[in-house]
């Protein structure tokens, strides 16, 4: 239907699939592994932010980082359950029901991120949410031949799982390796807290939280191959309309949104000082996080 309509709007006779070079015989190899290498990169990333907070690997447990999913994880799973801290410099939070947790299944975890990104304005592009929940189905079909799991082997945590499953030929096999082992000690000394003890840390926990988010971005766009060049590209374009009084006009066709905080910015003069604001921040970041030393990873050399 959507190509459909591209078709009727444009008068073209050949429109591209989703995901699709146009040459697919000359550039189809190219395309396919460069969209494969984007997608295990954002896959390390968002791996690499549970990790920051020991989230990765805590399936038993309802992580909350703000005050919001306090309440959320209280009224879900009721609140006979404990919370645990891993320490001061962990910025979260973590629930155990007094029931049990079961593992999720793959679509109705697709579901629910589909959900939550449609809720907060953004969307998945049609042709990668049909793929991404075709996956998903595949992966909930092992449920028939291994007893009802998709993920693990019976009697096996989800840590075992990915351990067992990643290659040791991986470049990250080691810095996962120091990460599991370093989650299951960090799990041996974990504090209970009382609820009232849960509520009094919530305020500072969010706080670094949404420190964090800011500073996500600057990961995304300083330290990732896939991601820094595409964003170093198109941030030259925007200064570039912006030194030549182009930018405005662009905001004010709609060819280009800006968005901060929830709301639209029109005025091509913040949007440019924004962009240089960004970049400022986004290189100190970087530095500060590549002079970060890593025990566990030093143990390992």
């Amino acid at each position: 239907r959507r190509k459909s309509k591209v078709h009727t709007e444009t008068m073209a006779r050949a429109v591209d699939h989703d995901f699709h070079p146009h040459d697919l015989d000359h550039d189809g190899e190219a395309h396919f592994a460069k969209l494969i290498s984007r997608e295990s990169a954002v896959t390390e990333l968002s791996a690499g932010r549970l990790m920051g907070n020991y989230i990765l690997f805590s399936d038993e447990y309802v992580p909350v980082q703000t005050g919001a999913a306090l309440y959320r994880a209280l009224q879900t799973h009721s609140s006979k359950g404990t919370f645990y801290s891993l320490g001061s410099d962990v910025h979260c939070l973590f629930y155990r029901p007094a029931e049990a947790l079961a593992m999720p299944d793959p679509k109705e975890c697709f579901h629910t991120l589909a959900d939550h990104a449609s809720m907060t304005g953004r969307r998945f592009e049609v042709g990668y949410a049909a793929a991404l929940e075709t996956f998903c189905e595949i992966l909930e079909s092992r449920k028939e031949g291994l007893g009802g799991c998709w993920f693990t082997a019976p009697g096996e945590s989800s840590k075992e799982a990915f351990m067992r499953r990643l290659k040791r030929s991986d470049p990250a096999y080691d810095i996962y390796q120091a990460y599991a082992e370093e989650h299951s000690e960090r799990w041996a000394s974990a504090t209970a807290l009382t609820l009232d003890q849960a509520l009094a840390e919530m305020p500072e926990i969010e706080r670094k939280y949404l420190l964090e988010c800011q500073e996500y971005d600057s990961v995304l766009f300083g330290m990732s191959e896939e991601l820094a060049g595409a964003a170093k590209l198109e941030s030259e374009q925007l200064a570039k309309l912006a030194d030549g009084d182009e930018l405005q006009a662009q905001l004010d066709s709609g060819v280009f949104v800006a968005v901060e905080d929830g709301a639209c910015v029109t005025d091509a003069d913040s949007v440019a000082k924004s962009i240089h604001a960004f970049e400022a921040k986004r290189d100190k970041a970087v530095d500060t996080i590549m002079a970060t030393k890593l025990p566990s990873l030093d143990r390992k050399k």
